[in-house]
């Protein structure tokens, strides 16, 4: 395993575990709107640094 794809997975292991570990807790509508937001953009943002680490 090369060290890109070895961060790359530590990374995304985290935010997604962090993200899960959110999604579980008892929060209200209003929170859980807010946070499913939030996950999409950080979705986004893990892609665009995929990306940008396989294309060197």
């Amino acid at each position: 395993m090369s060290t890109k794809s070895l961060v790359g997975a530590a990374v995304a292991g985290a935010v997604v575990g962090a993200i899960a570990g959110m999604m579980l807790d008892p929060i209200n509508d209003k929170q859980h709107k807010k946070i499913s937001r939030c996950a999409n953009n950080v979705f986004k943002t893990i892609g665009t640094i995929m990306d940008d680490i396989m294309s060197v």
